[in-house]
């Protein structure tokens, strides 16, 4: 680790000694007192960074490294962290550190919005762009606009599986194209989207189950069970609604898993702006987190209902034919 023991903060011009929590600004690099540096609501330097600026020590405090350590670990290019020189990513921003892969421009890999910090208490970051950097190598940068909406946000907002959809919208975006194939918008329809948190949606493909897949379903079984409650059904009138039913719905199920992906983005993009607008920079990644992601709990009670109202309906269609041999009995 850089050991900056004997340099000056440049806020209050005291000296760093080996117990001081030290950050370092991700665009110039210049380390400061982290209270300090939040004192000061960010870089000393801010106003230079666009000129390229770069901190240097004065004469006389060049930061010292472990000699034992030097061979070892390699300085992050992005916020300039010292890694494990066989890591693959930054432990502090989670930019790539080798120079042959996708890199991020200085200071803006995914903790840009924080000082990089060094000492016992640093941990890992969880990098939201290495499943996007995996499908498309070098393709999306955190700050690409996808949308009106930086890749940052979407990757917060997203949660489970954000590379998969950072990067069609990000061809959405190149191409204008609208189409996506979703696997499980086409198996699961309304439930992929109570799970995605797309309410609207979700509740028009569950009507369109409901009235096309449920319960002409549950009318073929009372057909045939020869149940009362369909013995003036013209059958062959019903057999023909039955096949343009089947026909309609397999058309919706292929309208979901090919547009779902799209009405998320559309979705998602209003909320990201929404919530944006009411919480700062700082607030941000946790606020989106909140409103985006998954719900599992939406989820499970949709399939409750759906399989309640399916077996509830069931019983009523049954109990007529349940109830004769009961009488029979009876007399």
């Amino acid at each position: 680790m850089a050991d900056y023991t004997g340099c000056k903060c440049p806020v209050c011009q005291q000296p760093f000694t080996e117990k001081d929590d030290v950050v370092v600004c991700p665009e110039c690099g210049a380390p400061y007192h982290r209270d300090c540096y939040q004192k000061n609501a960010g870089c000393l330097f801010a106003d230079r960074h666009g000129a390229g600026f770069e901190w240097k020590p004065a004469p006389g405090e060049m930061p010292n490294r472990d000699a034992s350590a030097a061979g070892s670990e390699i300085s992050c290019p992005a916020c300039g962290a010292m890694n494990p020189a066989g890591g693959l990513f930054c432990e502090s921003c989670g930019a790539p550190l080798r120079t042959g892969g996708p890199r991020y421009a200085p200071g803006s890999g995914p903790a840009a919005s924080g000082p990089a910090s060094y000492g016992p208490d640093t941990a890992p970051q969880y990098d939201p762009y290495a499943g996007a950097r995996q499908t498309a190598p070098g393709q999306l940068h955190p700050e690409d606009d996808l949308g009106g909406v930086k890749a940052r946000d979407w990757a917060a907002f997203l949660g489970p599986n954000a590379g998969y959809y950072l990067m069609n919208f990000k061809r959405m975006t190149v191409t204008g194209q609208k189409l996506a194939v979703s696997f499980s918008a086409f198996f699961f329809g309304p439930f992929y989207f109570f799970y995605r948190k797309m309410w609207l949606p979700a509740a028009i493909f569950l009507t369109l189950d409901v009235f096309g897949a449920y319960i002409p379903q549950l009318l073929q079984f009372l057909v045939l069970a020869e149940s009362p409650l369909v013995a003036g059904l013209n059958l062959d009138v019903f057999s023909t609604v039955l096949n343009v039913l089947r026909v309609v719905n397999l058309a919706v199920q292929f309208t979901e898993g090919l547009f779902a992906v799209y009405w998320y983005r559309r979705i998602g993009e209003k909320r990201i702006a929404r919530v944006l607008q009411s919480c700062s920079p700082a607030e941000a990644p946790a606020a989106l987190a909140k409103e985006g992601g998954v719900s599992l709990a939406a989820l499970i009670v949709s399939l409750s209902v759906v399989l309640g109202l399916y077996i509830m309906l069931s019983f009523m269609a049954l109990a007529p034919l349940m109830a004769a041999p009961m009488a029979g009995l009876a007399v």
